[in-house]
């Protein structure tokens, strides 16, 4: 899980992926296990979507290309993540649904705070405190 999060954290990344006509607890912890499948997976160019855009674009402004840059530096923690290992325990989203926060435990006990943000309607992994 401290992959997980330094992942998160190193790379500024945000998923999204809101699942119609569910909660918006729901819809934020499935952006979260999305996120992690597409790292495990090594899917860089959904990890890359699933990014706030005004990251991508900090990205792109850097001379950076999202999934190039993903992929240089995820391709071995992305072997270290389990999608199926990350358990989660609490969602919280803020009531004018603009932000989240996805609690998430790992198999070795390691407890991270997930935080998300609403962008082009769906949930975006994010920076934000």
């Amino acid at each position: 899980m401290k992959k997980f999060a330094t992942i998160i954290a190193t790379s500024g990344l945000v998923l999204g992926l809101a699942a119609c006509g569910s909660s918006p607890e729901d819809d934020a912890e499935k952006a979260v296990t999305d996120f992690a499948q597409a790292f495990e997976d090594k899917d860089y160019e959904k990890v890359c979507d699933s990014i706030d855009p005004a990251m991508v674009k900090t990205m792109e402004e850097g001379g950076m290309d999202c999934v190039d840059g993903m992929k240089a530096g995820g391709d071995e923690a992305a072997g270290e993540i389990n999608a199926d290992d990350i358990e989660i325990l609490s969602s919280e989203v803020a009531e004018d649904e603009k932000t989240a926060t996805v609690k998430v435990k790992n198999s070795k006990g390691e407890e991270n705070d997930v935080k998300l943000i609403k962008a082009d309607d769906a949930w975006k992994i994010s920076m934000g405190s």
